[in-house]
């Protein structure tokens, strides 16, 4: 009877036997045998006043379930409560289970530790082998994980926003990081690439603000798009040998970049590869074929660029390299893009090659060192704004295979002195000219058929132009306050002038219109103060408004109209208000 109360006595104690307690600092270390048993040994009295927990022994999903509650566990609610900051499970074996939580061996599910903040520092298991995606993702508080060898993949956004992660050993046994896996981990100050990686994903360190040291000693094939984007504190690279693509993004805005190391075997960097780098002061292109667009803008201390094999630049690759002073191209390239080196402020030598056929919007935009530019005789179009305030640039000739020149092309270039167009080209474009108040002479060929609104305004040193005969129209304001131009002879084929098109051309004094001329537009001569002689060809007057001639001294200025026309010239409402209508002798 005593012997039967005995073992009764000693199987209500068991559970008490079984159930851990963690020590008075709140470390706490449980071995089971067997999977399913962490819910026994830490009920809820005591799962929560652990701070540092060893787990040793396989574990399953039920058991991890357990895990992540105390993981999941932010505040102190109770006396005797506390947060976990370590996790060791070097010794614990994840097993493969099924059920509501289902765990792959050797590998946590996914999202398992997803905003733990109290973590701290963790010890991965001795056997596993991957971090599973999202696996820590926003533990900002954790500062160090050790990883074990035969580790081989760190899935995506594995430790995304963990901020406070210090410290990182990757195991020799890596072979893949894959999308994400750290970005946005601000305090990782170095990280070595094992041997044995091969793939280093999408965005991988990207926003790793602190890191001053990578070293790569794997044999990668590419670097993947933002993969190290925002690294701010890097200085310098070394890329492996075996590298062949920088994808877009891979570096941009790694402010302190100075220099990197490219080998010779680059083919492509792409869209953005390098833009922001505000401290990269050279670099070697090797033998890449392709660079993307926007590759290097805003690389403000870029000195010179020498590129060998390319076949493609993309728009804006070198925009705003302000410090930019040469850049020679070679290779097969058949265009310069929008805005290739748009505001390269101090660029003053560029070489292009024989290839190029077109010159992309704004692509030489605001180069205002550039003093002078050989454009390839194979050129066939440039576009609007090409050279626009371009203001050292003294002399320009365009190819004869040139048949567009785009509107703005020229505009601003205050030291322009001649123009030479040989191109077979049938419109001067608006606004090509404009502001170009050191241009004195400029050839234009007799395709030209026609002048664009404000093509020569304030050209304030042109003093005379020959107009191909096949021009039939100049546009409105197109040589607007040129007010060094003396003599006009329009040529036969003119129909119309536009409105404004000699406005304020103060020095103008004669100027002969074509039998062809039917209308005058409005402002057309208004202001020219200078005028003292206009010849008219033909006996039918053309229509004119009572402001094409406004601020011209009609006393001093005489009207020549063919023999026998003055009773036209009478007839019209305007015309017949010139007090100086000369019949030609």
């Amino acid at each position: 009877m005593i012997k039967n109360k005995i073992i009764l006595l000693m199987l209500a104690l068991l559970p008490l036997t079984m159930m851990a307690q963690a020590d008075n600092d709140g470390r706490l270390t449980i071995t089971v045998d067997t999977v399913g048993q962490l819910a026994q040994q830490l009920p809820d009295s005591v799962r929560f006043t652990v701070s540092e927990l060893k787990i040793c022994g396989p574990i399953n999903g039920s058991d991890l379930k357990i895990l992540k509650a105390i993981t999941s566990h932010l505040t102190v609610k109770k006396p005797g409560e506390r947060l976990l900051t370590k996790l060791d499970l070097t010794d614990a074996i994840i097993t493969e289970s099924k059920g509501s939580f289902r765990t792959r061996s050797g590998i946590f599910p996914a999202g398992m530790f997803v905003n733990s903040k109290t973590l701290e520092q963790v010890f991965l298991p001795a056997t596993m082998t991957e971090v599973s995606k999202s696996c820590f993702s926003g533990c900002v508080n954790l500062r160090e994980v050790v990883m074990p060898e035969g580790l081989t993949v760190i899935g995506d956004n594995a430790f995304i926003g963990c901020s406070n992660l210090a410290y990182l050993k990757l195991p020799s046994t890596l072979t893949t990081i894959e999308n994400r896996a750290f970005e946005g981990c601000s305090s990782l100050s170095t990280v070595e690439i094992p041997e044995a990686v091969t793939h280093i994903d999408n965005a991988a360190f990207n926003k790793c603000t602190n890191i001053e040291t990578l070293t790569f000693n794997c044999a990668i094939t590419r670097i993947a798009n933002a993969a190290f984007a925002d690294c701010q504190r890097i200085t310098s690279i070394e890329l492996p040998q075996t590298v062949t693509l920088i994808e877009g993004n891979a570096f941009k805005g790694c402010s302190a970049l100075e220099s990197i190391i490219m080998p010779p075997t680059i083919s492509e960097i792409g869209n953005s590869a390098f833009e922001d780098c505000t401290s990269l002061q050279n670099i070697e292109m090797g033998t890449a074929t392709r660079i993307g667009s926007d590759a290097f803008k805003g690389c403000t201390s870029l000195a010179s660029v020498e590129i060998g094999s390319v076949n493609r630049i993309g728009n804006g690759a070198f925009e705003d390299c302000s410090n930019l002073t040469s850049a020679s191209i070679d290779g097969t390239i058949n265009a310069i893009g929008t805005g290739t080196f748009s505001r390269c402020t101090n660029l003053n030598y560029v070489s292009l090659p024989g290839s190029v056929k077109t010159i992309g919007t704004r692509a030489f935009y605001e180069c205002k060192s550039l003093p002078t530019i050989d454009l390839p005789s194979s050129l066939t179009r440039i576009y609007d704004h090409a050279f626009e305030g371009c203001a050292s640039l003294r002399s320009i000739t365009i190819p004869n295979l040139v048949r567009d020149l785009g509107s703005d092309t020229f505009e601003g270039c205050i030291s322009l002195d001649s123009v030479v167009i040989e191109g077979y080209i049938n419109k001067i474009e608006s606004d090509v000219f404009r502001d170009c108040h050191s241009l004195r002479t400029i050839t234009l060929p007799v395709s030209v058929k026609s002048i664009g609104d404000n093509a020569f305004e304030q050209c304030s040193l042109l003093q005379d132009i020959t107009l191909p005969i096949s021009v039939n129209s100049i546009g409105d304001n197109a040589f607007e306050r040129c007010v060094s131009l003396k003599n006009l002879i329009l040529p036969a084929a003119c129909v119309t002038i536009g409105s404004g098109s000699f406005r304020e051309c103060i020095g103008l004094k004669r100027v002969e219109f074509p039998a062809a001329i039917k209308k005058i537009g409005g402002n057309a001569f208004a202001k020219c103060v200078s005028l003292q002689e206009v010849t008219m060809t033909s006996p039918i007057p053309p229509d004119i408004t009572s402001s094409t001639f406004k601020g011209v001294v009609l006393k001093a200025c005489r009207f020549i109209i063919p023999t026998g026309a003055k009773h036209n010239f009478r007839k019209n409402k305007v015309w017949s208000k010139m007090p100086q209508l000369i019949e030609q002798d």
